[in-house]
């Protein structure tokens, strides 16, 4: 963890205005930046925030110690629980539930909670009868607050997709900005860019919600990755493959995605692979099924 992350982790929690700690010390471009883990500050300007927060440089030390502990924890219940959603896992999601529950009592973490919250909706998905709606307006408001989205923004926000449907994800993504001027490359920042672009698009494609599809495809086709991102530019290959498919050029849609393929199955990137093959197949079902439709429908 970045130093700036963790006063960012500090002045939320306090409920003070980045306004407040950064007035004549940090423009907003750069406190952005440095809250966010891209950049780092002078230990005079440090000190200076720090003497804001009122938290004393000892007081901060320990907290660092702490969060960094706290964070392994947060990422190996996250990994768990995104792999027990995939795998249709209930009982292990349960279980992971009670166990960042738990934490989250301990250490009263935002995003221990968030990542509760994401727990809950999984249990009720699987049951296919309880509401998503209280947790949907939990994440809701949590990015009504955040007008600045880091690595962890992204990250929440591709874990808790499922909850949404084309409408409400169309609304909390309409004021977001994609694009923006910084010149320091951040390749974990590209991807999950791409990964939360990806994954609206299939949502709004599966609710039949053309035009935000078509937005989001132009959205993604238009954001700048580096040019040695594989992952980034795989993914951007595969879904322009898939928009020419859903246009209805199915044999040169086919030769795009197969191209992204054989890069994966070259490097070695499984995993991808497969998953991306399971997306074109959902996919190519649907449209059979809609196309199957249309048919009935005109006799």
């Amino acid at each position: 963890m970045k130093t700036g992350e963790l006063i960012r982790s500090i002045r939320t929690s306090k409920g003070i205005k980045a306004k407040t700690i950064y007035d004549g010390l940090l423009s907003r471009s750069m406190y952005y930046k440095y809250e966010s883990g891209l950049v780092e500050t002078t230990a005079d300007t440090f000190l200076h925030i720090l003497d804001r927060l009122n938290v004393d440089s000892t007081e901060f030390i320990a907290l660092f110690e702490k969060q960094n502990n706290e964070r392994t924890h947060y990422e190996e219940y996250r990994e768990s629980l995104r792999e027990a959603f995939k795998q249709k896992n209930l009982n292990e999601v349960r279980l992971l539930e009670k166990k960042i529950d738990r934490d989250y009592q301990n250490n009263q973490l935002m995003r221990f909670y968030n990542l509760k919250i994401v727990a809950q909706a999984m249990k009720k998905y699987f049951g296919h009868h309880e509401s998503l709606l209280p947790e949907r307006r939990e994440v809701v408001h949590y990015f009504s607050r955040s007008k600045y989205w880091s690595h962890y923004e992204y990250e929440f926000l591709a874990d808790a997709i499922f909850m949404f449907d084309g409408s409400s994800l169309d609304k909390l993504l309409s004021d977001h900005e994609w694009f923006n001027d910084d010149d320091i490359q951040d390749t974990h920042m590209e991807n999950l860019k791409i990964k939360v672009l990806c994954e609206a698009i299939l949502l709004f494609v599966k609710t039949r919600h053309e035009t935000q599809a078509s937005l989001y495809f132009s959205v993604l086709d238009h954001i700048e990755v580096a040019a040695d991102n594989v992952y980034a530019n795989g993914c951007k290959d595969f879904f322009k493959g898939l928009k020419v498919i859903q246009e209805g050029d199915y044999e040169q849609g086919i030769k795009m995605v197969s191209a992204a393929f054989a890069l994966y199955q070259k490097l070695g990137m499984d995993e991808l692979y497969r998953e991306q093959v399971d997306i074109l197949q959902n996919l190519l079902k649907l449209s059979l099924q809609e196309s199957g439709s249309r048919r009935q429908r005109k006799v």
